[in-house]
């Protein structure tokens, strides 16, 4: 039988440092996997320079109004305005029923420091209430997005009839959309167009279907508003219906959309009160839809 001497042993064994080194290496990374379970964490897409993510775009915030209990509104502002800073947000919607919502009025005030602008949706059946702000994007694209008063949509769904302040808010919306341009078209109102039964597959409401229509003729990308009974995302082809969750509905879930748009995709994230990813979803530009 041979013998292998110490040399020979020595010359095919790593020295003990090494694999000491090595043990303590593979621990530290253990531990990181175990930790980063679970946390996802708010970083930008592709390797691009923050808030501007691979390909370049426009990054804006999304959150549903109405009371909250202090504490939880503070915790919201705060991961708002993190979220805010490190992903150079242009905007706030706030999608709220009515115009001295308590959201908007802390909100926009806690903003002013960065610059960032509130924009307010209301439920009062104006059309004063409506507006249209457009954002200029890479590559000469233009990011707009149009707010819409669905107050008086109510009646549509409730005894299915047209009255006027429904026509006069219908007319306003087709005129918006029809004088923009054929890149992003994002339409915000409070109320959600999209209804679930029991089992919660999706159906067609009174309201939806209108507006759907429209929707279609003018290739909208997005209708964001509140709700959340058949989940935060709806896609219906390549639109994408974004529901806000409402503080204290049965969801027991609160926090805001992070949304980031770029020329070909946007992708929305949806933070809770503690700052982590909980949802995520992306929709493709009309006609640009990945193979």
């Amino acid at each position: 039988m041979e013998v292998e001497s110490a040399a020979e042993l020595q010359g095919q064994r790593p020295p003990p440092w090494r694999r000491t080194v090595a043990v303590q290496a593979a621990l530290c990374l253990a531990l990181y996997a175990a930790f980063s379970l679970g946390e996802p964490q708010l970083r930008p897409r592709g390797g691009g320079a923050l808030g501007v993510g691979g390909g370049g775009g426009v990054n804006f915030l999304s959150v549903a109004g109405g009371a909250r209990p202090p504490t939880d509104q503070a915790r919201l502002l705060r991961q708002m305005e993190s979220t805010a800073k490190v992903y150079e947000v242009k905007l706030v919607l706030d999608v709220a029923r009515f115009g001295d919502d308590p959201l908007w009025q802390n909100g926009s005030l806690h903003f002013q420091a960065l610059n960032i602008p509130w924009y307010s949706t209301t439920s009062h059946g104006q059309i004063v209430s409506n507006f249209l702000k457009k954002v200029k994007m890479p590559y000469d694209q233009i990011l707009e997005i149009v707010g819409v008063d669905t107050g008086p949509l109510e009646d549509l769904l409730h005894d299915g009839k047209m009255s006027n302040s429904s026509r006069e808010q219908i007319t306003w919306l087709e005129q918006t959309l029809a004088r923009t341009s054929n890149n992003w078209k994002i339409v915000v109102g409070y109320d959600p167009l999209v209804d679930c039964n029991e089992v919660r597959t999706t159906k067609t409401t009174k309201i939806y279907e209108p507006l759907r229509h429209i929707f279609e003729k003018y290739t909208v990308n997005a209708y964001v508003s509140t709700g959340g009974s058949c989940g935060h995302f709806h896609h219906d082809n390549s639109m994408i219906y974004i529901q806000n969750p409402i503080p204290g509905d049965q969801t027991n879930l609160d926090g805001f959309f992070l949304h980031r748009v770029s020329p070909l995709e946007m992708e929305t994230l949806l933070i809770n009160l503690d700052g982590k990813v909980v949802q995520r979803s992306v929709v493709h530009q009309h006609g640009r839809e990945a193979m």
